[in-house]
C-alpha cells in the first residue's frame, strides 16, 4: 500500500459520516414535524369540541315531532 493511499481511505470515512448523519437529521426533523403535527391537531379537536359544546348548550329544549303515518 502506497502513503497516497491513506488520504483516501478518509475522504471515504469522512463521506461516509456526512451520509449518517445527514440521514439522522433528516430523522429527527421529520420526527419532530410529525409530532407538532400531532399535538396541533390534538388541540383543533378539543377546540372544535368545545366549540360545538357551547353551541349545543345554547340551543333551546326540542319539541317532540308529529309523525304523520297516514299514507
Amino acid at each position: 500500500m502506497r502513503v497516497s493511499d491513506d488520504g483516501f481511505f478518509m475522504i471515504d470515512a469522512l463521506l461516509s459520516v456526512f451520509i449518517v448523519s445527514c440521514i439522522c437529521i433528516l430523522c429527527f426533523s421529520i420526527y419532530s414535524i410529525m409530532e407538532k403535527y400531532d399535538e396541533g391537531y390534538i388541540n383543533y379537536q378539543t377546540n372544535s369540541n368545545y366549540h360545538y359544546e357551547d353551541i349545543f348548550n345554547s340551543l333551546g329544549e326540542c319539541e317532540a315531532c308529529v309523525i304523520d303515518e297516514s299514507d
